[in-house]
């Protein structure tokens, strides 16, 4: 019980062992410090120096062998009192270089950071953390021919998109079909078709863009850069303008 409460005062466990023997045996040496404690004679003299530091503990010297005392239980007050006063000296320095550490934020809050992802299991929730992220979905390369699972997934994740109220623009390479005429007629969303060419299935949400396959297996290239989100966005935008209406 008094261990636990003294090792939440900032005591390590050797610390608080060796303080409460030495409250309960009064002024000993080392040898009976260690038998009664039961802190390693390897750890002893490092775990008395400590406490020592700390003014929870003094040394005395009789006839020429040292001797441990335990100081009243009112320097443990005393001892968090300091451990306050060197708490807010950090905070106030690290108030100080704040601005410094913000400005090395700023340096890096733009990563950009390319990966492959394969499967369901991998894809599912990079898309739908971007999308919880995202404000704008643009997506182009979309065709129905796909198999009905991947259709159904993307079915689903515009569903939750519409719960999130968030607009799409939509670059069919195709038309009329079940899966066209079912974004046709969902809210937040535009539709339009690119019949005489089909770019790769690209989907650009903010800084993210994946680039899709659908052959054998479910595969995306997961791409994080503000400059090449920039660069896919001028494709799209200008693909859309030229698109049917």
């Amino acid at each position: 019980m008094y261990e636990e409460f003294l090792e939440g005062t900032g005591l390590t466990r050797n610390e608080a062992a060796v303080y409460l023997t030495l409250l309960q045996i009064g002024k000993s040496k080392a040898s009976k410090i260690i038998k009664d404690s039961k802190v390693s004679s390897g750890k002893i003299y490092e775990t008395l120096e400590k406490l020592s530091t700390k003014e929870l503990v003094k040394s005395i010297i009789e006839n020429g062998v040292k001797h441990f005392i335990a100081n009243k239980p009112e320097s443990l007050l005393d001892y968090l009192k300091q451990k306050e006063i060197e708490l807010r000296d950090k905070e106030q320095n690290l108030e100080k270089i704040l601005p410094q550490l913000q400005n090395l934020r700023k340096i890096n809050e733009n990563p950009e950071e390319v990966s492959l992802v394969k499967g369901f299991r991998g894809i599912t929730p990079m898309v739908y953390s971007a999308l919880e992220k995202g404000s704008a979905v643009k997506v182009m390369g979309v065709r129905s021919s796909k198999n009905v699972q991947f259709n159904n997934f993307w079915k689903n994740w515009h569903r939750r998109r519409i719960l999130l109220k968030k607009n799409a623009q939509m670059l069919f390479s195709d038309k009329n079909t079940e899966y066209w005429r079912f974004f046709k007629d969902m809210k937040y969303t535009q539709v339009r078709e690119t019949l005489s060419f089909s770019p790769s299935s690209v989907m650009i949400i903010g800084n993210e863009c994946f680039i899709f396959s659908y052959e054998e297996e479910f595969m995306s290239i997961h791409i994080i850069s503000k400059s090449i989100a920039k660069s896919f966005t001028a494709f799209f935008d200008g693909l859309w303008k030229m698109a049917e209406k």
